[in-house]
């Protein structure tokens, strides 16, 4: 049964990516604060305050200790890997931020700027092979290149389908993303890079 959290600073948390994935090494079983520091590159300083505010807050628990020399290593677990968080808990700022998916975003912007310093100098409008409109930079590179980076950034508001069609078009893209997701944890190990990756489809508003 989920967890479901009654208190403002648990929800908080939670609701903050940063947050909510520095919970994430202690999903999987108990951890140290090491641990999370050498998971998600953080120095032990940021890892212990991180620790600190999740525990105060209810969310992480001690779960024993692991011996070594000298001074044993405390470890913690979450108290559960699945959270229900009233609404009303989470402030409104907090919220939509986490609605707008601000922080991907920002790091979404950040991946393309590096790629390509002059990211979003100029907005390109023109219609594609296919009769849709797209929007996007000034020039349109040859993506599948084997020089080009493993980058696509894709809007279109004027594909119109049947709607089993478009069943058909959601089931493929869960599929394709979950078959890649698998991979994660092993590439994760052998030290590959990260990718941000969004899917998104909805029917447009009438």
């Amino acid at each position: 049964m989920p967890f479901r959290v009654d208190n403002p600073l648990a929800a908080r948390l939670l609701a903050d990516p940063e947050m909510a994935v520095a919970l994430k090494p202690f999903m999987a079983g108990p951890a140290s604060v090491k641990d999370l520091a050498l998971a998600q590159g953080l120095s032990l300083q940021r890892a212990h305050y991180r620790v600190g505010l999740l525990v105060r807050a209810g969310l992480l628990r001690p779960a024993g200790i692991r011996p070594r020399r000298g001074r044993p290593v405390r470890l913690y677990q979450a108290v559960d890997t699945d959270f229900r968080i009233p609404r009303e808990l989470v402030p409104e700022g907090v919220l939509r931020a986490l609605e707008g998916a601000r922080s991907w975003q920002e790091e979404w912007a950040r991946a393309l700027e590096a790629h390509d310093p002059g990211y979003g100098a100029v907005l390109r409008v023109f219609l594609n092979a296919e009769g849709l409109l797209e929007f996007g930079g000034e020039a349109e590179p040859d993506l599948l290149a084997e020089d080009f980076p493993p980058l696509v950034n894709l809007w279109s508001a004027g594909l119109h389908l049947r709607r089993e069609e478009a069943k058909a078009l959601q089931r493929e893209l869960l599929a394709l993303y979950h078959r890649y997701a698998a991979l994660s944890p092993a590439r994760k190990g052998e030290g590959q890079a990260r990718y941000l990756v969004h899917l998104g489809l909805a029917p447009a508003p009438q």
